[in-house]
């Protein structure tokens, strides 16, 4: 599925991504099955007369064999589509011919373990592109010679790039709020479990709310609230570090978790926050702005409510509810 397709996927709901995901799970271990039967018939084609080579070279799956080193022995035209090269351009040539170094590594690790223990192996490689990344289920086999030494490694792939596709899709739903793109209050609140037990003190928390998002909403409709909480989440999002994390955890309300950060420096970012919102010129855009300092040894919890309430005691001495 090509990468501009993946729009679509924004017509589903979290729960029908789920059980896509799902479905496609179950496809994938019928995929797991038939690999595995494949392998049996494709390495007997291979040790057989060459005649037998064109049932593989015309498959729809890319398969391909391997010798100890990891030069190809065997490639068919839809393994040299998938990579982008010609069949010419593989055979006897090197794993690291094809791929940059740490995909080529991984992948010889495991042909490195095919070859020691005989062990069949199946797996899930990227393969790198510069259209779209495609991604296949792998099945790794040895091949035995009359003394019981593996001389061949075959290998048989299924594409499953739409089942990756969907899952990252449903991951970034799990994580991220779908109007501002910034994260959601449940990404925020896991997160800030994870810095309370880590070594990134001191650690700031901001906590913003937007003052006139009802009065937007009555006057001008919703649309117009939900474009100018978009405007207030782009905002925060340009007035932070790359290492930040912005987070929309209400309505109206978002929240900043600044790891490493002192009170000098979360107020530097408070001071540009309010820079960039006075930049946009727009008069119906109002944020009301608090924030807290854990030092080391902090309860963050204890300093998220400490910032809630400082955001709170600003929206009052401003006037605006």
């Amino acid at each position: 599925m090509p990468e501009n397709d993946s729009n679509h996927l924004n017509r589903y709901s979290k729960d029908e991504l789920y059980h896509k995901v799902q479905e496609l799970q179950k496809r994938v271990q019928l995929l797991e099955d038939e690999l595995d039967r494949q392998n049996d018939q494709v390495s007997q084609l291979l040790l057989n007369e060459e005649k037998y080579r064109v049932l593989l070279d015309g498959s729809s799956d890319p398969i391909f064999s391997f010798t100890k080193d990891g030069e190809y022995q065997y490639v068919n035209y839809a393994f040299a589509e998938g990579v982008q090269r010609t069949v010419e351009e593989i055979i006897h040539h090197k794993i690291w011919d094809v791929f940059p170094q740490d995909e080529a590594d991984k992948r010889f690790a495991v042909v490195k373990t095919v070859f020691e223990t005989g062990e069949v192996k199946t797996i899930e490689v990227r393969v790198p592109r510069t259209d779209q990344d495609r991604y296949y289920l792998t099945t790794v086999k040895p091949v035995f010679d009359t003394k019981g030494n593996v001389v061949l490694v075959i290998c048989i792939s299924k594409e499953i790039t739409e089942r990756k596709i969907l899952e990252k899709e449903l991951i970034r739903m799990s994580n991220f709020d779908t109007l501002t793109g910034l994260y959601n209050r449940h990404f925020f609140e896991i997160e800030l479990e994870r810095m309370q037990v880590s070594q990134f003190f001191p650690i700031s928390i901001i906590i913003t709310d937007m003052d006139r998002l009802k009065l937007i909403n009555d006057q001008y409709g919703h649309a117009a609230g939900d474009n100018a909480i978009q405007k207030a989440a782009m905002v925060l999002q340009d007035s932070i570090r790359s290492k930040d994390v912005a987070a929309r955890i209400g309505g109206d309300e978002f929240a900043i978790l600044l790891a490493d950060t002192g009170e000098a420096t979360a107020a530097e970012i408070v001071k540009r926050i309010k820079t960039n919102l006075l930049a946009l010129d727009d008069p119906m855009l109002h944020l009301s702005i608090g924030f807290a300092t854990g030092e080391s040894g902090a309860n963050l919890v204890d300093t998220y409510q400490l910032a809630d309430e400082r955001m709170y005691q600003n929206k009052k001495s401003n006037g605006k509810r």
